[in-house]
């Protein structure tokens, strides 16, 4: 009886311990598997720029002259030049380009604006942008610009600091910002209100432009800075060179770059 008694007694012993050690070593397999997945998801690809945990940067084509210009050459270009570059492209065109996206846009590490633009008459001078939305009175809660085209069309307009403006804070953190528009150097006030918002780098016509020109120089400035690598102040001489300035107007893009 006492014999029976300690073999039980040894069995149950026995049979703890194998649940002890069981537990044990399941806790420790899902501590190493969590800390196996834990690493790789926050792990950085070599030379990718990107910080842990963030996807590829992203870029926005803000095409408001679609609805009347449109040039799908052009677009599939561009974005296979940013694709290449290791962007993820959106496209916003003709009326989907509101005063709401631009003043709301953020994220975006490079925005092209194929938009009209101009400086706005004295007193004012400030730099504005048109969006794709055509003009009425009753459009917004707030005030908005009224701007006509040459060709007498009429669209909504915001100065070109106000992109970003109702986003976060660092809605244009270190962005490049293209405005293939006329006149996109005629007010250094608004470029200087873009740095100030956290814009990096910023190309501009010195005059008016023709759009067939503004394209085909865009997309040589793009594929300078994208797949050549240029710095801007290269990838903006080596486009000029390529493209001349505009036939027209002996205009040519710029570009002025953020101090500090």
């Amino acid at each position: 009886m006492k014999e029976s008694d300690d073999n039980k007694s040894s069995g149950k012993l026995r049979s703890k311990w194998l649940r002890t050690t069981v537990i044990v070593a399941s806790f420790l397999l899902i501590l190493t598997i969590s800390l196996f997945v834990w690493n790789s998801s926050n792990r950085t690809p070599p030379d990718s720029g990107q910080q842990p945990g963030l996807g590829a940067p992203k870029a926005a084509i803000l095409d408001g002259l679609y609805s009347e210009s449109p040039n799908m050459t052009f677009s599939q270009i561009l974005t296979n030049y940013l694709s290449a570059a290791g962007y993820t492209v959106d496209i916003f065109r003709g009326e989907n380009v509101t005063i709401d996206l631009l003043r709301n846009i953020a994220g975006y590490k490079v925005v092209i604006l194929r938009l009209h633009s101009t400086v706005g008459p004295d007193p004012d001078r400030n730099l504005y942008v048109f969006s794709g939305e055509p003009y009425n009175t009753s459009g917004y809660g707030f005030p908005v610009r009224q701007g006509r085209t040459t060709e007498g069309k009429e669209y909504f307009a915001t100065t070109i600091f106000s992109l970003g403006s109702f986003a976060r804070a660092d809605a244009l953190k270190d962005s490049t910002v293209i405005l293939m528009g006329c006149n996109g150097t005629g007010d250094p006030y608004s470029i200087n209100r873009l740095f100030k918002k956290g814009v990096k780098v910023y190309f501009g016509w010195t005059g008016y432009v023709d759009l067939s020109h503004t394209d085909e120089a865009t997309l040589a400035l793009v594929k300078a800075l994208c797949l050549e690598k240029l710095s801007p102040e290269q990838a903006v001489q080596k486009a000029m060179t390529e493209v001349r300035p505009d036939p027209l107007y002996e205009t040519v893009y710029e570009c002025r770059v953020r101090q500090g």
